[in-house]
């Protein structure tokens, strides 16, 4: 034992800790603000605090954990809220990373899991330190830790370690490959970004086939078929450690916007295409411009942010102040200036990777080739052109329709986090071989790469001299600012482009310069490394800064004030019945009423569908009166002093209520078109061809509900009635995991109404009581269990390998 630690001892490089000091330290300061004890108020931060309060209100106060919720949406299951599941051995393993303060572990994530890529593909240490900060100082992996995408940001941080281990998995015999690939897998999955996953395993796909045609070009064809093996086993076990929440997802999905959609009309009764999955023009909203790709290299080729500060120097400022606008209008105007004029409809800042970095890519297509990279040529010109969205509809369709759940995600210009991973991978193997290449070689592939990069430049450069400048979103500014204004901003835009181009023409310069003193031996290596390493840095940092906002930075206490409770809101709270609230200014895009209250709104990218399809029926047919199914006793309204009130809606039917008759209907599309024409107090629709209980019920005038207990997973009514009833609850069906019971004898949920739960009770005094209790959740620990225990003897036997290989 004493060998096998000196021999573990004797391998570790003690510089690796001052890299990830350093790396801590970087990951401070770019979020320095957090030092002074502030929080960064990160949007979608904020929208999941006022989901989840339920599920945190349950935590503090019961130490229990809830899986449904019914705060908002008018109910929900908890699965994609932060739900915490049994045998979770993932989670303490992050929260390592997480002694740093928030967000700083993210972008120190970001750090971490390039640099040991590239460790893991042999880069001396500068050269992985160069590659890492290249990777986690791209524009676009900064710009969605501000905006509050962490879950996002978590999946592109064990992204780059999945790489690597399954790097080790194909270059080692040892069991150690299945263990890491396992592990660092499990961790991706675990930061719940599907849509990240998918796009890694589909750069993972290019990185295995270009690994087996090497096999096949080696006659070794059967030593990558076991490779693949080992691959797809450690592929399971990462599932397997994952499994509550993907089976709990997967069981949700079908109930959610996600899911297959069993509606062929819309709300207005015309027919549509069944889809499964999202809509194409929901898909490819956010879809990346081909020209805007640019962007890219030239961070405001296409004016940049949906809102650039362009700086009291700019033209059009001292342009304002000539036209008589006063100092402070003209500044707070040039602070948000619309100078994007792209067709996305907005950008939060463009997904720069830097100029330096992709000089140096270009640097590696004219040095000596090396079989390793090509993954990365195709997984790049794909991310690229999947990014186009609608604008490269025949690719993007194909996708749509034959690859597996590419449909169930949104935004296709998020693809792009693919050559976002891929270019620094190019960027520092270009600038190795090119370091390590000889004389000749060496000046021959920089002169190529300076012709290829400054000819690129030119050519975008002298475009400005063609190109409109005016975007989709032109026409709204023009009605609003005049054509005047316009006039004004379209010629910042020129300004902005014009200048970018010609900033990078210098870091290019710079760049190509340090490598030309290396060639010509003017400069050694080392001193060429550092100097390409700062610039690199410095060209990302200077695009950060123009677009990281330290006024989101706010003290603990400010975090929440979006949310602060309005004198309607209080004076709801005062109401201790059960009830829901609806505030139709937010509708099913804000969190703030389900943070207060129960409400019916919500956000979510993955609402419930058919509560999304009521809510869209009820607006369009301005139908207010369906709000009385959803047990809405107060509506929030803007009155004409902009204040909130509380108003009062006395047609709700409240909990739950009796119906005289049950009108049974054959299809989801009848019973859809039905809700508009149909008088709920009296009648339940009942998605049924036939039904096994009456149809008629005889009212009883003296019958009575009370709801005995509200608890989001549990609640008891007590009701009697002299005859036989059928009883709607105004409570959101899904059919796993709910089940009821009469005098505590199961007894069967019928869906009614479209989104709700109904009863049939006979005569008499019954107390009927609703429980969530998901099977799914049950299943997935089993699994789990299963896992850990079998990654524990993977470990266990692969360390005692070790250990006898070393006596």
């Amino acid at each position: 034992m004493k060998n096998l630690i000196s021999t573990i001892f004797s391998k570790l490089d003690y510089r690796h800790l001052l890299v990830l000091v350093g790396f801590a330290l970087l990951s401070l300061v770019m979020f320095y603000p957090v030092l002074q004890g502030k929080e960064l108020l990160q949007s979608d931060s904020v929208q999941y605090a006022g989901m989840a309060r339920q599920l945190q209100e349950e935590r503090q106060a019961n130490g229990e954990e809830l899986y449904w919720i019914d705060n908002a949406f008018g109910g929900m299951p908890a699965y994609q809220l932060g739900a915490k599941y049994s045998f979770d051995v993932l989670t303490p393993v992050h929260k390592v990373i997480r002694l740093l303060p928030a967000p700083t572990f993210l972008m120190f994530l970001y750090f971490l899991g390039a640099y040991v890529f590239f460790i893991s593909f042999r880069f001396p240490i500068p050269y992985a330190v160069i590659g890492a900060l290249a990777y986690g100082l791209s524009t676009y992996l900064f710009i969605i830790i501000q905006v509050g995408h962490n879950t996002k940001a978590q999946a592109l941080g064990y992204m780059p370690f999945v790489f690597a281990a399954v790097h080790y998995l194909f270059k080692n015999k040892s069991l150690w490959g299945i263990v890491f690939v396992a592990f660092s897998m499990a961790m991706q999955i675990r930061a719940n970004h599907y849509q990240m996953t998918y796009y890694m395993l589909l750069l993972l796909g290019l990185y295995v086939a270009f690994q087996l045609w090497d096999y096949y070009r080696s006659s070794s064809f059967s030593q990558g078929g076991k490779k693949i093996i080992h691959l797809v086993a450690a592929g399971l076990l990462a599932l397997s450690l994952n499994a509550t929440s993907l089976l709990a997802t997967s069981e949700y999905t079908q109930f959610s916007t996600r899911g297959k959609s069993e509606l062929t009309i819309d709300e207005q009764g015309n027919p549509i295409s069944p889809r499964d999955g999202l809509s194409y023009d929901y898909i490819t909203e956010f879809s990346y411009g081909i020209f805007e790709s640019f962007n890219l290299i030239v961070p405001r080729i296409m004016g940049g942010g949906s809102g650039e500060d362009v700086g009291r120097n700019s033209d059009l400022y001292k342009a304002l102040i000539q036209g008589g606008v006063s100092r402070s209008q003209a500044s707070n105007f040039v602070q948000n200036a619309p100078t994007y004029w792209g067709d996305q409809p907005i950008l939060e800042a463009p997904a720069y990777i830097g100029i330096v970095l992709f000089f140096l890519a270009a640097l590696t297509l004219y040095l000596p080739k090396n079989s390793t990279i090509y993954w990365l040529y195709v997984g790049t010109l794909f991310s690229l052109l999947l990014s186009w969205g609608k604008n490269f509809p025949f690719l993007t369709q194909v996708f749509i329709d034959y690859f597996p759940l590419y449909s169930k995600f949104r935004a296709v210009s998020s693809i792009q986090v693919v050559l976002e991973f891929c270019l620094p991978v190019l960027g520092i193997f270009g600038l190795k071989a090119l370091l390590q290449s000889s004389t000749k070689v060496a000046q021959d592939a920089l002169k190529k790469a300076v012709i290829f990069v400054l000819g690129l430049l030119g050519v975008l450069y002298f475009a400005q001299y063609v190109l409109s400048f005016s975007g989709g979103n032109d026409a709204y500014y023009t009605s609003v600012f005049g054509e005047q204004l316009m006039a004004l901003i379209r010629e910042e835009r020129i300004a902005l482009y014009s200048a970018d181009v010609i900033r990078a023409v210098v870091f290019v310069g710079l760049a190509g310069g340090f490598l030309l003193l290396f060639t010509l031996k003017r400069l050694s290596a080392s001193m060429t490394l550092l100097g390409v390493g700062v610039l690199l840095v410095i060209d990302l940092l200077q695009i950060n800064a123009r677009y990281r906002n330290d006024a989101l930075f706010v003290f603990p206490r400010q975090k929440m004030q979006s949310f602060a409770a309005s004198p309607a809101d209080l004076s709801i709270k005062n109401d201790t019945t059960h009830y829901r609230v609806y505030e139709p200014a937010l509708g099913l895009q804000g969190a703030r009423t389900a943070y207060h209250h129960n409400a019916i709104g919500g956000y979510h990218g993955a609402k419930p569908r058919r509560f999304e399809a009521f809510i869209n029926l009820m607006q369009a047919k301005q139908a207010s009166q369906l709000l009385n199914l959803l047990n809405v006793k107060y509506v929030l309204l803007q009155n004409e002093n902009g204040e909130t009130q509380a108003v009062q809606n006395p047609e709700n039917y409240g909990p739950a209520w009796f119906v005289n008759r049950l009108l049974p209907q054959p299809n989801p599309n009848d019973l859809y078109a039905a809700l508009n024409a149909t008088d709920f107090e009296t009648t339940a629709l009942v998605e049924a061809d036939h039904l096994e209980i009456p149809d008629q019920y005889t009212p009883d005038e003296e019958a009575t509900i009370r709801l005995l207990e509200n608890h989001p997973e549990h609640k008891k009514y007590l009701i009697n009635s002299a005859e036989e009833s059928f009883v709607v609850f105004s409570e959101m069906h899904y059919k796993n995991g709910w089940e009821a019971t009469i005098d505590g004898n199961p007894t069967e949920i019928y869906p009614v109404d479209f989104l709700l739960r109904g009863l049939y009770l006979p005569k008499g005094k019954h107390e009927v009581t609703f429980t969530f209790s998901p099977a799914i959740v049950q299943q997935g620990g089993y699994v789990q269990l299963g896992a850990i225990l079998l990654l524990l003897f993977l470990v266990s036997f692969a360390s005692w390998t070790f250990y006898k290989e070393n006596q």
